[in-house]
């Protein structure tokens, strides 16, 4: 192999360490970033605090917890929150729960929602009842979430296009070469 050759054979490995940097740049900080935002303010939000009394009498029980264990991680894209959101209290003026016997909560400020569990915090406490507002605005941090997650996705992807097309550009100037030495 002539000193040349070898040029050619290292070319695709230069262009591709050259190529690193670009994976570390700022669209996908911001991104991370935005996401991060999002999901905290959607924390926020679904882990507001409910009213909390001194059990007084006879309440709804609910067993075992408030919530079956486990959570699905919404589709960030297309969930709808207000499509999701649940009463199972509804039948009660005041409800607990095993975890917390010597507690009641005012049913009517209770709900559940499968596609807010994903950021429940403290499953010992039922979740209070989103507002029409408080939906709009989760249902508006998803897109985001959303958005932000292909923008990480494609920005890390990126490199592995390059290096196939490094590759490719190598491989082919090695073939040009072998055809006319």
């Amino acid at each position: 192999m002539t000193g040349s050759s070898k040029l050619l054979c290292a070319l695709p490995f230069c262009l591709l360490l050259s190529s690193q940097g670009w994976a570390a740049s700022a669209p996908t900080l911001s991104a991370e970033q935005d996401e991060a935002q999002a999901k905290a303010r959607v924390i926020e939000i679904v882990n507001r605090p409910v009213t909390r009394l001194p059990r007084t009498g006879e309440v709804g029980m609910f067993s075992p917890g408030w919530f079956h264990d486990g959570a699905i991680k919404p589709d960030f894209a297309t969930a709808d929150i207000r499509a999701t959101q649940e009463f199972p209290y509804k039948d009660f003026s005041f409800v607990t729960s095993d975890l917390n016997p010597n507690d009641m909560f005012v049913a009517s400020e209770l709900e559940f929602n499968a596609m807010t569990k994903y950021f429940y915090q403290d499953r010992s406490l039922p979740k209070h009842r989103l507002s029409q507002d408080d939906m709009v605005e989760i249902n508006a941090l998803y897109r985001r979430i959303a958005r932000d997650e292909h923008v990480i996705t494609m920005h890390r992807l990126e490199p592995m296009g390059w290096i196939a097309l490094l590759l490719a550009a190598g491989m082919a100037l090695i073939f040009s070469y072998r055809r006319v030495a």
